[in-house]
């Protein structure tokens, strides 16, 4: 059992190394050297057996151990119930046993009854059904092979085709989330890359040639990603707060940026992301305080929704504060008069006050004896302050030269 174990890893560390699904492969293994070429070998085999794609050859503790990639997964092929091979190569037999490296069971995840119903009629509909379905697999082999991903580079300037690596990196872990194989994630992120970024996923592989997707990203982290630890971002997030003239909706899209990188960097888990999002956005909004009442982000905290459905939120509540502000606007302007003539003449009257109080000269009288042409710093004269009130009075009256003569207001004269 030990050495069968070993013999499985063996294989599967093989079809890492050259991106082959485990489940699409065979790995057959000769009891002792074989001094046959691989490429008899490989037509002996294509006599033998349906749908083989190609064959790899590699001598491990003293046997040759062939590695076969088939064009579907191995269950669709036929094999001999016996678990090994009688291969006829040049004259001669090869005698090879198999190894399954998938030994999980994929079962369909959605079956119609009306193919059920159909397999059971006749051979014709029958043929004519499985010709359909093997044309729909090769198109959706083709369209997934088709979904390419964006380049990328790592050049402080980077070409037309491409962007920043924070903007690349979250579209391509969106993207690579649909694909199941980590094989094909590999490869796929292979053809995208160009040098520099390039060469980064070369050197790691002659490092550790069972390195992962995950792990190829995370190298591409370190050389092109930002040079903040978790720590310092986690001390980025919680101390964002919104911008003066910034909309709630777009301090939540900032926000959600920074904690993408924080979950990116292990520093937060994704599980509580939401509540970190909330969390945060509930203390960093300090212009919009009305908006936070009406979400009643408090209650939301317990059970906190997704970040699109908190923007979805946010942005309906600004749009209905926002129409609320337009209404009253309208209401606001029907105060003023509609005439333009009006609305200057009442501007005018309004600014006069102001204009003749900053023409107005001080008073020029003493404050000791009340007479005028010299000050009270000057004054021999006994102080008299009747008299200095009275010009206080006519002065703050506005007829302190005597031009209202008939007037009501005039003050008397003061002996």
């Amino acid at each position: 059992m030990a050495d069968s174990s070993d013999i499985l890893q063996f294989g599967r560390d093989w079809c890492k190394k050259d991106d082959v699904r485990p489940a699409c492969a065979l790995l057959l293994c000769s009891e002792k050297p074989l001094s046959f070429s691989t490429e008899s070998i490989t037509k002996g085999l294509a006599k033998k057996v349906n749908r083989l794609v190609g064959v790899s050859r590699q001598e491990w503790r003293g046997k040759t151990n062939l590695l076969c990639e088939f064009e579907c997964e191995v269950g669709e092929v036929t094999l001999p119930l016996s678990g090994t091979f009688n291969v006829s190569v040049d004259g001669g037999e090869v005698f090879l046993r198999i190894y399954r490296l998938n030994t999980t069971t994929n079962f369909k995840s959605r079956v119609l009854v009306k193919d059920i119903m159909e397999n059971q009629g006749t051979s014709e509909p029958l043929t004519r059904e499985t010709s359909r379905s093997s044309l729909s697999h090769a198109m959706s082999l083709c369209t997934v092979g088709g979904r390419k991903l964006r380049p990328f580079s790592g050049l402080k300037t980077p070409a037309k085709d491409e962007d920043s690596f924070d903007t690349w990196i979250e579209l391509v872990q969106g993207q690579l989330e649909e694909e199941p194989e980590d094989c094909e994630k590999r490869r796929r992120l292979r053809e995208a890359l160009r040098p520099p970024a390039a060469s980064i996923i070369t050197d790691l592989r002659r490092e550790c040639p069972q390195a992962t997707a995950d792990e190829y990203l995370a190298a591409l982290e370190l050389a092109f990603g930002s040079t903040e630890s978790p720590e310092e971002l986690s001390v980025l997030f919680h101390s964002t707060h919104q911008h003066r003239g910034e909309s709630p909706s777009e301090f939540l899209t900032r926000l959600q940026g920074i904690l993408r990188k924080l979950v990116r960097k292990g520093a937060a888990q994704r599980e509580k992301s939401s509540s970190l999002l909330i969390e945060q956005f509930a203390k960093g909004v300090l212009f919009d305080e009305i908006l936070l009442v009406n979400l009643r982000l408090k209650d939301l905290k317990k059970n906190p929704p997704s970040y699109l459905t908190l923007l979805q939120m946010v942005r309906r509540e600004e749009a209905e504060q926002q129409a609320k502000m337009s209404r009253r606007g309208e209401g606001d302007v029907g105060v003023f008069p509609a005439d333009p003539k009006q609305a200057k003449s009442r501007t005018q009257a309004a600014e006069r006050p102001i204009k003749r109080k900053q023409n107005e000269a001080r008073p020029r009288f003493c404050y000791r004896c009340g007479e005028e042409g010299h000050y009270k710093t000057k004054c021999e004269k006994p102080e008299n302050l009747q008299k200095v009130n009275g010009q206080l009075i006519a002065f703050l009256q506005g007829n302190a030269k005597g031009r209202l003569e008939g007037a009501s207001q005039k003050p008397k004269p003061v002996n």
